[in-house]
């Protein structure tokens, strides 16, 4: 009760509080294995070795991998895996979707994709083709979002 009365003040009370907090905080001696660290700055040593030690990356053997034969794509495989993708198989992908799941980033779920796959179909084709031709999806894409998922009965 004092300490809301006579804390937040520069008085007496307040510099005992924080003389006595100081003391309790204040380390004498570290003992470290079977000695005694007693200085200040063998105690800074003592911890800042211990850390060391803690967090030091330990280096781990990696087993030999020459001479291995991994299994590999043959060059027709391959290549049909770096096509671009074809509308039809974009429209396939999209109609298989089941469209109750978690609404996406945007707060919309396939329902609303399939209803309206007609107006949005041509700028998909685009954000497809852009992935193929730059490698890498838009930053917009890995963001993170929280979303509030409604429960209803059924959205039909």
């Amino acid at each position: 009760m004092r300490w809301l009365q006579e804390g937040d003040e520069n008085s007496r009370y307040f510099h005992a509080c924080i003389n006595s907090r100081s003391k309790k905080n204040f380390i004498r001696a570290l003992r470290v294995g079977e000695d005694w660290c007693e200085t200040p700055s063998s105690i800074r040593n003592a911890i800042v070795e211990y850390f060391k030690q803690h967090f030091a990356s330990a280096h781990w053997p990696r087993p030999n991998l020459n001479g291995i034969a991994f299994p590999s794509l043959m060059d027709d495989d391959n290549s049909w895996l770096v096509l671009p993708f074809g509308m039809d198989e974009i429209e396939t992908v999209v109609n298989e979707c089941d469209g109750n799941k978690s609404p996406g980033p945007d707060g919309f779920n396939f329902a609303f994709v399939k209803a309206l796959w007609s107006v949005i179909k041509g700028e998909i084709r685009i954000m497809f083709d852009q992935f193929h031709g730059i490698g890498t999806l838009p930053r917009s894409f890995s963001s993170y979002f929280v979303a509030l998922i409604p429960k209803i009965n059924s959205p039909f």
